[in-house]
């Protein structure tokens, strides 16, 4: 993903909105000077930014990274498009941003990232409670969904 053809992207459909950097920056929480940077290429947006940006401007994140005209040809990047679409459905956007942010690491850090959420999965305080299930009338549990 090229950073200024994002940012350009990002510039053409906030134009078509006919909203000002300023606005842009007020609707995703963020400062009109960060706007303007994403705008010209010159930082990496993280992912969860680029969700923001997508959902406000009611623009395919697809679209704002250039992936389908840019990898759609084998169709392989449309899977992962997918993949990562089913995964922000499923467990929400920290889920994306947490696999964004793991792709960044080398092999040590990533096994070490794998070390760390193995040892929260071991803490309590970190897990999630399961709800009790509901007994019925004859006897039977029923889980609860």
């Amino acid at each position: 993903m090229n950073k200024h053809d994002v940012g350009m992207n990002i510039k053409q459909a906030r134009k078509k909105k006919k909203l000002k950097q300023k606005e842009l920056a007020a609707l995703i929480g963020f400062s009109e000077s960060s706007i303007s940077k994403y705008e010209q290429g010159l930082v990496q947006i993280p992912g969860t930014v680029l969700e923001r940006i997508s959902k406000v401007l009611e623009v395919p994140l697809s679209e704002i990274c250039s992936w389908d005209n840019e990898f759609n040809s084998n169709g392989k990047l449309a899977k992962e498009v997918k993949i990562f679409e089913e995964i922000q459905n499923s467990f929400g956007s920290d889920a994306v941003s947490l696999l964004n942010a793991f792709d960044t690491l080398n092999s040590s850090g990533k096994e070490k990232a794998c070390e760390y959420v193995s040892d929260l999965t071991e803490n309590e305080k970190y897990t999630k409670k399961e709800p009790p299930s509901a007994a019925t009338e004859n006897g039977s549990v029923v889980e609860n969904q």
